[in-house]
């Protein structure tokens, strides 16, 4: 009876613990975003017409930043492409991203434990040390848009020391393809409301992203279990 206490108490901290990451990642990003949501794309729109150059650096170096901090892929994707042509914003998304993938690479391969279990948490840490004998190209190019578990993946590739240029062409690959889809959210919803581009963005597409990796893991496990 103990044993099944304890283990419905460890099911429920976990689903707990699920709750309380889905709602930092999504709901509390959202609740900052949507008052600002006007200003934030008339801001983006200005700094793109005063500097593109500026706003050029600005969307790179904030999407760096999300090797260590939460910030979303698609809400500066999509300011981006406020602030840019399309081409030019998809460019700079792009940079972007593949600079947070590359400083989440060496933090798993030249950091150390210490500091890749203080920047990614223990259990992220665990995940990516039990990833880490396992990976592929495929892996790596298909988890890139899955929130949370695609950086786990990047710092599973440094711990296992995957080879770098293997691991530029499977992460650059996938980024060329979300970064086109994040810059060109503005232009998908030219006549939507600036509330409902940012939801999209920042709410929507991880939420689609994470829902397919979901399914697909469902689907794998019962061909596993039918094997």
């Amino acid at each position: 009876m103990r044993a099944d206490r304890d283990g419905g108490t460890g099911t429920l901290r976990r689903w707990l613990r699920l709750v309380g990451l889905a709602f930092v990642l999504f709901v509390l990003p959202m609740l900052l975003v949507w008052p600002l949501a006007s200003f934030l794309v008339e801001q983006a729109a200005e700094l793109g017409s005063v500097s593109p150059a500026a706003a050029f650096s600005l969307v790179v170096g904030l999407l760096g930043l999300d090797a260590v901090a939460m910030i979303p892929h698609g809400l500066i994707g999509a300011l981006a492409g406020t602030a840019l042509s399309w081409p030019l914003a998809a460019f700079a998304t792009w940079c972007g991203i593949m600079l947070a993938s590359c400083i989440n690479y060496a933090i798993g391969r030249f950091a150390g434990r210490p500091l890749a279990r203080r920047v990614v948490g223990e259990a992220d840490l665990a995940a990516a040390e039990a990833r880490a004998g396992s990976l592929s190209g495929l892996i790596l190019f298909g988890t890139r848009p899955v929130p949370v578990v695609g950086e786990v993946v990047l710092v599973a590739a440094g711990i296992a020391r995957f080879p770098f240029r293997r691991f530029l062409l499977s992460v650059g690959l996938a980024n060329a393809l979300l970064a086109p889809l994040y810059a060109g959210l503005p232009v998908l919803l030219a006549d939507a409301a600036p509330e409902r581009l940012l939801t999209v963005a920042t709410l929507g597409i991880p939420l689609l992203s994470l829902t397919a990796y979901g399914v697909i893991r469902l689907v794998r496990r019962q061909i596993d279990a039918g094997q």
